[in-house]
């Protein structure tokens, strides 16, 4: 129950804040979703490569950490803008 009333708590600027988290990290994921598609169709050799090795995972995971890194910033930074965390 806490869960459903917990955005009726929040203020504006938190809510914006993280409306601009979430769709920079939904942008950015899907960026990296197509980046890797055509990493994978211009060089097959070096993907089949990765694949084999375990690297492709570990340089999905490390862009995607990248990618979450970011999105917090922006929203912690547009929540900062509205003078949300004093």
């Amino acid at each position: 129950m806490t869960s459903f009333l917990l955005p009726l708590a929040m203020t504006d600027g938190a809510k914006v804040g993280i409306a601009v988290g979430a769709l920079v990290f939904i942008i950015l994921f899907i960026k990296l979703i197509i980046g890797f598609i055509k990493f994978c169709f211009r060089h097959p050799v070096i993907f089949i490569v990765l694949l084999l090795c375990g690297g492709l995972g570990f340089a999905f995971n490390f862009l995607l950490a990248g990618i979450l890194i970011l999105a917090v910033l922006a929203g912690g930074v547009v929540m900062f803008i509205f003078n949300e965390f004093g």
